[in-house]
């Protein structure tokens, strides 16, 4: 239960969020697939620690845990807000970062990548039109913002139907989306499945409900929709597993982060734990979201560069994440709050910061 009573409490869900973005971080990094297939210059993983590789994994799970964050964080940040107040909120909030990810990309890609998207396919990606028309996205990891845009749609439905909604509003919303998803398969209905979101809908009708539950009274009156999205998310998550091999005893791993993220739950109760941490966690978790999107695109190829001019494995890591966060850093601090600040005054013509 998370409760609106100290901020300090938001500080075990950015601890997980800063987990679930070195996850995927690292996942990427020392995987022999994916991105590392197309590198101009690949490098060598064999040096890796066994233990490191067997944690790493199933660190595209990462992505799992983002949604789960995202249906809390999101779902209390609706509460009174209009359809465009919201709508607005969030493009500033995922648009700046996204944007310059893709650019960066863009830049790189003739000199890093073997194959990559058109020029006028990245150029098409810079408005996110390119997930509805079924172009390429430059940008491998951005797939998620895809999936992120669907909840926001959804959200932003459901204000312009009901205009601004209350807690109890959403929390009803949430049993009424988990119903949906255990009818929509059997219904097969593309457009149902679509804002649905069929695949990925449990992870944030959980959140929605975990964030959302304040008191004992509420969680007890949730708990029956709350379980049916736990195992609802218990079986995507060992569908994925499985999918990728990653882990023995995929059904009792998938048991194992789901009770880490209730448990990450429960302690946003705990006011007195976490406060003195705030200054050091928070600007982390604030730099998770440009992390994500350009540990890929700007990380992996810095580390086959370095490593083809001879640097060791190691240190060229080390380097390319010192880089990385430096840029994100750069990026949280300065770039996005004018990026942020130009949308809503010049775009949106808002001047109050959402």
């Amino acid at each position: 239960m998370i409760s609106n009573s100290s901020s300090s409490r938001a500080i075990p869900l950015d601890i997980l969020r800063i987990f679930a973005a070195l996850w995927v971080l690292v996942h990427h990094w020392i995987s022999s697939e994916g991105l590392a297939k197309n590198l101009q210059h690949p490098y060598d993983v064999s040096w890796v620690p066994h233990w490191v590789a067997v944690a790493a994994a199933p660190g595209f799970l990462g992505v799992d845990i983002f949604f789960i964050l995202s249906g809390i964080v999101i779902s209390r940040s609706a509460i009174g807000r209009s359809w465009s107040e919201f709508a607005v909120a969030r493009f500033c909030r995922l648009y700046p970062a996204y944007a310059v990810a893709i650019a960066l990309a863009i830049l790189f890609a003739p000199v890093t990548l073997i194959k990559y998207p058109s020029l006028s396919q990245s150029i098409l990606g810079l408005t996110g039109l390119q997930w509805f028309v079924g172009a390429p996205t430059i940008v491998g990891p951005a797939w998620t913002l895809f999936i992120e845009v669907q909840f926001y749609l959804l959200i932003t439905v459901l204000l312009l139907i009901f205009g601004k909604l209350t807690k109890l509003q959403l929390r009803n919303a949430a049993k009424v989306w988990c119903l949906v998803l255990l009818l929509a398969p059997s219904l097969q209905l593309p457009w149902l499945n679509f804002m649905a979101i069929s695949e990925f809908g449990a992870y944030f009708a959980l959140g929605m409900l975990l964030g959302l539950c304040n008191s004992k009274e509420e969680f007890q009156s949730d708990l029956p929709a709350i379980l049916t999205l736990l195992a609802l998310c218990w079986v995507r998550m060992v569908a994925r597993l499985t999918g990728a091999n990653a882990v023995p005893l995929h059904e009792l791993f998938a048991i194992f982060m789901l009770a880490g993220v209730l448990f990450t739950v429960y302690l946003c109760s705990k006011t007195d734990l976490f406060g003195k941490y705030r200054n050091f966690v928070n600007p982390l978790a604030l730099m998770s979201y440009p992390i994500y999107l350009l540990h890929e695109p700007l990380g992996m190829p810095a580390i086959g560069i370095m490593a083809k001019y001879g640097m060791p494995p190691i240190v060229a890591f080390a380097v390319a994440t010192i880089v990385l966060f430096f840029v994100c850093q750069m990026c949280v601090k300065y770039y996005e709050p004018a990026a942020r600040a130009f949308l809503r005054k010049r775009i949106f013509s808002v001047q109050k910061s959402a």
